[in-house]
């Protein structure tokens, strides 16, 4: 009875093995193309968030932003090329942040004197997610 219990047990792990491997549910980005675009944009504005907050905005644009951060004295640049966020500081090669689908942008807004709107859009062919934040900066 003992071995019949451990064969079965076996069996079961590697079924519920298959089965995760199957349909993605612990991969790091996830398959389902809904769920991939809400990670695309929640990841995103996480970067985002952790970058902006108090930063020194000097050039605002649709898809891009040039700003100074609070730890730094170096101009940096964000900005959408081919469906990934990048990251340019100064002279140094630019950097891919994060990914946002092959039709994803970032619009970044002046809200007021001391706020700024970023809205993060992931899009791919099967589904768009879009998200929103306020963060406090100041404009030079």
């Amino acid at each position: 009875m003992f071995e019949s219990l451990t064969i079965t047990t076996i069996l079961f792990i590697l079924f519920f093995f298959w089965q995760n491997k199957r349909l993605g549910l612990t991969a790091e980005v996830p398959l389902d193309p809904n769920n991939r675009v809400h990670y695309f944009a929640s990841e995103c504005l996480t970067t985002l968030k952790n970058l902006l907050p108090h930063c020194s905005v000097r050039e605002i644009g649709a898809n891009e932003l040039s700003f100074v951060s609070r730890d730094s004295e170096l101009v940096q640049k964000l900005y959408v090329k081919d469906g990934q966020l990048w990251l340019q500081k100064g002279e140094a090669r630019d950097s891919a942040l994060n990914q946002l689908g092959p039709e994803g942008m970032v619009h970044f807004e002046k809200a007021s004197e001391t706020g700024l709107i970023v809205t993060v859009e992931a899009k791919t062919t099967e589904a768009s997610h879009k998200l929103s934040v306020r963060l406090e900066v100041t404009y030079s």
